[in-house]
């Protein structure tokens, strides 16, 4: 994978757990500021059944105006899918530094411990 850095909110439960996560898999992570003149390479917005917070689409959307790479994995759909369509798009689009973003609600889901564990 080519993915080096990942940027998220690490003042939210789901952001933490992608810290503990990418520590594990030695890929660097930083907190997202908003506010920051370098952008990252792309988006990357985890949700569960379509179903998404107001932050996180108002984030997406400024990132595809910027035209900005952005990509929605749903973690209940096909796994398999889901990890070949990231992959793809990482490659294609020439991501390293990729912002993920999701809802705490995830956590819970025991679909996003098997999307990490694959990626």
């Amino acid at each position: 994978m080519n993915l080096h850095t990942i940027l998220t909110r690490t003042e939210n439960g789901f952001g933490q757990r992608l810290v503990e996560w990418s520590s594990t898999r030695g890929i660097e992570a930083e907190e997202f500021d908003p506010r920051s003149e370098e952008l990252p390479d792309g988006m990357l917005l985890i949700n569960a059944n379509q179903d998404f917070i107001k932050e996180d689409i108002d984030l997406h959307d400024q990132f595809d105006k910027k035209h900005i790479p952005t990509q929605k994995i749903d973690i209940n759909g096909t796994l398999q899918v889901a990890i070949s369509n990231f992959n793809l798009w990482l490659t294609s689009n020439k991501c390293q530094r990729v912002l993920i973003v999701g809802s705490d609600d995830l956590l819970q889901n025991e679909n996003l411990e098997r999307f990490l564990e694959k990626i």
